[in-house]
């Protein structure tokens, strides 16, 4: 998210600062992540928390980092760094300045753009030429939406948003709806504000009642051409390629990257930070937990290679058949070992 401030504003801003290593004169561009900043920008190393059963951030993780400075709760030795007594709480006052400076004008509508009347379009929103926007819709602040869009009935969009030149997002679908994303401590469960965006991309359609995650700082991007069946979920920060087709009901956990070419099945589940090859394809109801390679099919809970899954399906079907016939071996067996104990016993 793009702030352009000061390091005097931001030290004012944020509660709790213990100490600061940043040169005075520095100017922050934007608020990323440890991954993404660069030397101009102020990443957040949020801590998951003394009672999380997650693995707290890597250290490494903050020496590899360009930020030109990072938030912490500690100080980061060879790091320009702002420590603060509760990193959430001052990550939550900076995000809440920066969003209350948000200044939006009236919204830019198209005049061959179709808006029905009970639609809600927000400040600053932008519809291109030639698109509909169906009753019930609400569009917010800053979105944009290009050329030839058809938003049906019900449907969000959330601040910021992007929607590609001809996408079709078909109704109840909720664009940019906050990632699910907390701190877990002994005082509960404290919810991170997500300041990034979905950008969706051209010719691409969203089915009935999906929902689509922002990013924690940067973009959930759906690709060109991408197609998205009914029911589909799509958590915070994923990244989907150009030319997908994923079926209905299933779900992509945080920051899973999938290539071009993807076809994903229904009720498919994909494991956070996997990564899926081009043209890689998905049978439904598989659980995905470890990363697929280019062109490769998957099949299964957890999902394997679909000829080791066909061969293990086979086997399977044959498992009566096999328990049965270990049964009569058993009992031959038993009978085979009470002869011999009556002939030892008969001396024969």
């Amino acid at each position: 998210m793009n702030i352009n401030l000061p390091l005097h504003t931001i030290l004012a801003v944020l509660p709790g600062v213990k100490s600061c290593s940043v040169d005075q004169s520095f100017i922050f561009q934007a608020i990323t992540s440890l991954e993404k900043a660069t030397a101009i920008d102020f990443a957040v190393m949020l801590d998951r928390g003394d009672a999380s059963v997650f693995d707290p951030v890597s250290l490494k993780a903050v020496e590899r980092s360009s930020a030109g400075a990072v938030l912490a709760g500690c100080d980061i030795q060879g790091k320009p760094t702002i420590v603060v007594a509760d990193v959430i709480k001052a990550y939550d006052a900076l995000t809440a300045y920066v969003l209350q400076q948000c200044r939006y004008a009236a919204a830019i509508i198209a005049p061959s753009a179709i808006v029905h009347p009970s639609a809600v379009i927000d400040s600053g929103a932008t519809i291109g030429d030639n698109s509909v926007i169906h009753a019930l819709v609400y569009i917010a602040q800053g979105v944009v939406i290009g050329a030839g869009v058809v938003v049906h009935a019900g449907a969000k969009i959330l601040d910021r948003c992007i929607i590609g030149d001809g996408s079709i997002i078909q109704a109840n679908a909720v664009i940019g709806s906050d990632g699910f994303g907390y701190q877990v401590s002994r005082h509960g469960m404290r919810k991170l504000r997500h300041i990034g965006i979905v950008r969706i991309g051209k010719a691409v359609e969203i089915g009935a009642n999906c929902t689509i995650d922002r990013a924690m700082f940067e973009e959930t991007i759906i690709g060109d051409g991408t197609k998205i069946d009914n029911g589909v979920h799509i958590a915070h920060n994923v990244r989907i390629g150009f030319s997908c087709a994923i079926l209905a009901q299933t779900g992509i956990a945080g920051s899973v990257v999938v290539g071009n070419g993807c076809q994903i099945g229904g009720q498919v589940a994909i494991k956070d930070h996997v990564t899926i090859g081009d043209g890689a394809k998905i049978v439904s109801k598989s659980a995905v937990m470890n990363d697929i390679s280019s062109g490769e099919t998957v099949c299964g809970i957890p999902a394997i290679q679909f000829s080791q899954w066909k061969r293990i399906a086979v086997s399977l079907a044959k498992l009566p058949d096999v328990i049965k016939l270990a049964k009569q071996h058993t009992a031959s067996a038993q009978k085979a070992r009470a002869r011999a104990w009556w002939w030892r016993l008969l001396g024969l």
